[in-house]
C-alpha cells in the first residue's frame, strides 16, 4: 500500500524511527490532527505484560519484549483508521517491517545520535537499549531497516508540529525526504 489510503483515511499510519526521535510526540499531534486515534505500541506492552519496557527487558529479556510487540503491531494492523507508533527496534523484524510496508503507511522520523543523547538525558532509566556509547552502533544497525518507507522526515531541530507539518505534506504530496 502506498501513503494513498492513509490520505482517504482508510489505512493506519505508522511512526518509525530510532528511539527520541519523537515517534510518540508526532503521532499525538497527527493523530489530533487528523481526527484519529493514537496507538503507542510500547504503552500497549506495558498493559499486556503488566510491566514497564525497561522491566520487561530486564526480567523477560530482549526476545520476550519482541513478541510482545509483534502482536501488539499485528494487532493495530487488524484495527482501523488510527495513527501507531512503533518501538524504536520493531523495523528491524523483516517480517514485521513488510507487513506494515504492505497494509499502511510508515513514516520514519530520522534524528542524529547527538539530539538521541541530549533528548534521552531527559528520561535517564526509561530506554533499556540506549548507552551514550552504543548509540552510533544501534542507529548504524538499524538505518536499512529504517530506509524501508514511505516518507521521511529529519526531527532534530524541528518542533512537534512542525514535524507534524511535513508528514502531512508527505501524506498528501510527493513522499519525499522532507528536510
Amino acid at each position: 500500500m502506498t501513503a494513498q489510503k492513509a490520505k482517504t483515511g482508510q489505512g493506519n499510519i505508522f511512526i518509525g524511527g530510532f528511539m527520541c526521535s519523537g515517534k510518540t510526540s508526532v503521532g499525538t499531534e497527527l493523530a489530533r490532527r487528523l481526527g484519529r486515534t493514537f496507538t503507542d505500541t510500547d504503552r500497549v506492552i506495558e498493559q499486556r505484560a503488566g510491566m514497564t519496557v525497561p522491566e520487561i527487558f530486564s526480567t523477560l529479556g530482549e526476545p520476550a519484549f519482541r513478541k510482545h510487540e509483534f502482536e501488539a503491531v499485528a494487532d493495530a494492523l487488524d484495527e482501523g483508521s488510527q495513527v501507531v507508533s512503533l518501538g524504536g527496534g520493531a523495523l528491524v523484524n523483516e517480517e514485521l517491517r513488510d507487513m506494515i510496508l504492505s497494509r499502511a503507511t510508515l513514516v520514519i522520523l530520522e534524528v542524529q545520535p547527538e539530539t538521541v543523547l541530549s533528548r534521552a538525558e531527559k528520561e535517564k532509566g526509561a530506554r533499556p537499549l540506549l548507552d551514550g556509547s552504543n548509540v552510533r552502533a544501534l542507529m548504524t544497525k538499524r538505518r536499512p531497516a529504517y530506509a524501508q518507507c514511505h516518507i521521511r522526515v529529519v526531527t532534530d531541530t524541528h518542533s512537534i508540529s512542525s514535524v507534524a507539518d511535513k508528514v502531512l505534506e508527505g501524506l498528501y504530496g510527493t513522499p519525499a525526504v522532507l528536510w
